[in-house]
């Protein structure tokens, strides 16, 4: 695959051109295209910037294809966001395919316990587990999907299931009896599997990848090449797979199905033994218990919401441990007494987790993992009050190199907001990468006429007295609204700010569609506010991986400088991490950190060479703090404006882009 075989495609007068009516040459998608090819020819590693607009999807997409098909070999896409995992599978493959005719094989690898498992839902079916209606309804609606769909897969539902339903229908791995289940033919999950082995192609996310990773390559077939699409997001996403959690809520909830003494329902009422009922009350035992250390647990640091980390194992008494060993060794001998193969693994897979349970606590409590950061989550509910034990690793690039980078030859990272101050340093430190290949290409989109940067020099900081802060940021928010007719997108980094600025404008805003992230899922906000004007009030899920072009969207309004909050325990720990080793943590982490997450609010504004809109930062500190000027710098260049006037103006096309 040389460079003449790329430029066919991207060049002016090239195959897109030919194909693709909207084609519009770009040198920045061209360039990106060679260096994709490069990497996967020559073997090395490549890390590439493209900013929007860049068509970065078919610029890694097409090379990864006739690279594969040249030698017979495969490449896996990952991405973070379900959003552009969609986009690659359900627009951008079908053109490659369809329209240009490349004749490569491709799988969607989803993790298993996303598809339904005709074994047990049959036994769920037959066994009565449910104790309501709605409950067995969901499961009779399931039964009948089961018979139309080609899939099986969980999203394509007419419905969202119940966790509890589909906890009893959905394929689980320890419950899996592979090639001796007697739907194993027909099993959607083993059939969408066996393509995968077949692909040239495979699209998955990072959390599934990191899962191959733990499991030494046994869940996805061999590859021989990997493109990390949004790789800003690869350090959580490893982070969040390598750690450890327990919570009061995850415990009631197994020990209820395998046996629930108030509807006397469960896993271990299907089972005929004697040792069934001695197993039931050590079920219950063990739940008795689980109440105990948490009320414990709630004596001694309380109820109300809060995070709460622990600098040293905390003084709780393991009172788990006893009941969850008795329960285990029970169910270890109840494993061998059950005759059927299913009861089998059914029991020994309750016996496993119960194992898992354990020693989760125990290396919570006794802070077993070295290099890692405990903390406690409570979380009040409606009717309950969750508490949430966590221990995540501080630093994972030595594991990302060994485990990763040191193993593949091909790898290639890319994102529209990889570097800070135009420099990869920050990533490559934070991933334990060293890529042979860098390259930054800007986007083609005109930002000087195509958007103006509103940053108001007025607006108090957010560590002053926070209702005025508050009541300033809903003033101004409000005006903003306003002018652009609603077509705004209100991000946030903290709920309680959120809900507060929602109290203030809601009434005042009657005209126009107001949609509070925790209301509705993301997907549903958003095809609503694509239906008519509106106003979505958002967290970190609106921040990135939301494409919404065209004039649905006209002004992003973000309240506040994306910093994290210095007092959570894994940014506190990985301060403190960089303070031991001498490096400053504000310059070389929270700095770097801040302006990617900056980088990808102002992203979600101009997604076309025809979209125009305002980005207004209503922090002052860009303006009035030294650092401010890192995180303009890290922006794309358009005008800028203090002036709520000139906001005015630009947005309703009178003078164009002031003269500021």
């Amino acid at each position: 695959m040389d460079v003449a075989a790329i430029k066919a495609y991207f060049d002016t007068g090239g195959v897109l051109s030919q194909k693709l009516g909207s084609f519009e040459f770009r040198p920045q998608q061209l360039e990106m295209a060679q260096a994709v090819a490069a990497s996967l020819e020559e073997g090395h590693h490549l890390m590439v910037e493209a900013g929007t607009g860049t068509g970065k999807s078919l610029a890694y997409l097409i090379p990864a294809v006739l690279w594969a098909l040249q030698n017979e070999t495969r490449v896996i896409v990952s991405t973070y966001t379900k959003t552009l995992q969609e986009q690659i599978v359900n627009q951008d493959i079908p053109f490659l395919r369809d329209v240009l005719g490349l004749p490569f094989k491709y799988s969607l690898c989803l993790g298993s316990e996303n598809y339904l498992s005709l074994r047990r839902m049959k036994r769920a079916s037959q066994t009565h587990l449910f104790g309501n209606v709605e409950e067995d309804e969901q499961l009779n609606e399931i039964f009948h999907w089961a018979g139309r769909t080609e899939s099986g897969f969980r999203n394509d539902l007419p419905f969202e299931p119940a966790p509890s339903v589909w906890e009893e229908v959905g394929r689980q791995k320890d419950l899996c009896m592979g090639k001796q289940c007697e739907t194993f033919n027909s099993c959607f999950y083993f059939k969408e599997r066996r393509k995968w082995f077949g692909a040239h192609l495979l699209i998955v996310n990072h959390h599934l990848f990191f899962a191959n990773v733990a499991n030494s390559g046994a869940v996805l077939p061999r590859y021989d090449a990997v493109i990390f699409d949004e790789a800003q997001n690869l350090e959580e996403a490893a982070t969040s797979f390598l750690g450890l959690d327990i919570s009061n809520s995850s415990l009631f909830y197994f020990l209820d199905r395998l046996y629930n003494a108030k509807t006397k329902r469960g896993t271990l009422t299907r089972l005929r033994d004697d040792l069934t009922i001695e197993i039931q009350q050590r079920v219950s035992k063990a739940r008795i218990a689980v109440e105990g250390f948490f009320a414990n647990l709630f004596d001694e640091f309380g109820r109300k919401e809060r995070t709460l980390r622990f600098y040293s194992p905390p003084t709780l008494n393991n009172t788990l441990f006893i009941p969850l060993q008795d329960l285990h060794e029970a169910l270890k001998s109840l494993e061998h007494r059950v005759t059927s193969e299913e009861e089998q693994l059914e029991v020994s897979a309750a016996a496993t987790r119960v194992f898992e349970f354990n020693n989760t606590i125990s290396a919570l409590l006794n802070q077993n993992m070295k290099g890692y950061v405990y903390w406690l989550e409570v979380t009040p509910k409606k009717r309950f009050t969750r508490a949430t034990l966590r221990g995540m690793p501080i630093n994972i690039n030595e594991e990302l190199h060994e485990q990763v980078f040191s193993k593949i030859d091909r790898a290639v990272l890319t994102s529209a907001t990889l570097t800070t101050n135009r420099s990869f340093d920050y990533i490559k430190e934070r991933l334990g990468c060293t890529p042979k290949e860098e390259s930054t290409l800007d986007s083609p989109f005109d930002y000087a006429s195509q958007a103006l940067l509103y940053l108001p020099p007025d607006m108090p900081e957010p560590g002053e007295d926070v209702a005025q802060y508050v009541s300033a940021l809903a003033d101004r928010t409000l005006a903003l609204i306003q002018a652009t007719g609603g077509k705004t997108f209100v991000l946030f980094t903290s709920y309680d700010i959120l809900n507060r600025m929602y109290q203030m404008l809601d009434p005042k805003l009657h005209q126009y569609q107001i949609l509070k992230q925790g209301d509705l899922p993301p997907s549903r906000m958003i095809q609503r506010f694509k239906e008519k004007p509106s106003v979505i009030f958002g967290t970190n899920s609106f921040w990135q991986g939301v494409d919404i072009p065209g004039d649905a969207l006209s002004s992003v309004i973000i309240t506040k400088l994306p910093f994290d909050v210095p007092t959570e325990p894994l940014t506190e720990a990985r301060i403190e991490d960089m303070k031991k080793r001498s490096i400053n943590p504000f310059r070389h982490y929270q700095i770097p950190r801040a302006i990617i997450q900056l980088r990808q609010g102002f992203g979600r504004l101009i997604r076309k060479r025809t979209d125009k809109g305002v980005v207004a930062i209503l922090d002052s500190r860009l303006t009035q703090r030294s650092y401010g000027k890192q995180f303009l710098k890290s922006l794309p260049e358009c005008a800028q404006t203090q002036n709520l006037e000139d906001v005015k103006k630009f947005l309703s096309n009178r003078t164009g882009v002031p003269k500021v």
